[in-house]
């Protein structure tokens, strides 16, 4: 009863030559959003098992660690004997130990990597939350994408200066051709694909408070 009173004031008024201004519809999200929305889904999967991958990984330098905590004598034994004879004798797995020991010594901790990759997969998980709402086309997802977006990349560079010097022992200096297929994936998803959707998204609000003024 109370709107159709306040439609019918308006009428008159607009009658009477006062301009009234008029209630602006809600703009819903354009195609875009479920676009959008269907690939944070899907890179949201592959990430999850990224993050699986590098918390397995992880969980492995733990042990190793361990062994190598327990076998301290036996690797100093080992060098010595391989100084003692001008390297002309090795002790079976002492060059592995030593090796594995370089690889943890480039970690601020042995379990770092089971942080990163259970982090990671806790990023996914919200990023396939809020490919959903975009796929639905639910306007509350976009300030929320644009968040993630940008602690996406801000963690991202950070974990990545962490652990560059370890990806590089392992995979290989992309500088110099190594680490070329690793390299394209972690950019790609992990870099490049957080600013499009940031940009999309920061594109989407500016729109939607120019209509609004």
């Amino acid at each position: 009863m109370a709107r159709l009173h306040e439609d019918e004031g308006k009428r008159l008024l607009v009658e009477q030559g006062i301009a009234v201004p008029m209630d602006q519809p809600a703009r819903g999200l354009g195609t875009w959003a479920s676009i959008f929305g269907t690939a944070m889904i899907a890179i949201s999967c592959f990430d999850v098992a990224w993050g699986l991958a590098t918390v397995a990984l992880g969980e492995q330098l733990q042990i190793i660690a361990g062994h190598l905590e327990n076998n301290q004598l036996a690797m100093s034994l080992g060098r010595l004997v391989h100084f003692a004879t001008f390297g002309v004798l090795n002790v079976s797995g002492v060059e592995t130990g030593e090796h594995a020991q370089s690889l943890l010594e480039m970690l601020p901790r042995p379990g770092y990597l089971v942080e990163i990759g259970w982090i990671r997969v806790g990023f996914s998980a919200c990023s396939a939350v809020l490919g959903l709402l975009l796929t639905y086309r639910r306007p509350i997802g976009i300030k929320l994408t644009l968040g993630w977006c940008v602690l996406a990349l801000i963690w991202t560079v950070w974990s990545t200066i962490r652990t560059w010097d370890m990806t590089i022992d392992t995979f290989g200096d992309s500088t110099s051709g190594g680490n070329i297929p690793m390299l394209s994936i972690e950019v790609t998803v992990h870099f490049i694909w957080p600013l499009v959707l940031g940009w999309r998204c920061g594109l989407e609000l500016i729109g939607r408070r120019r209509l609004s003024e």
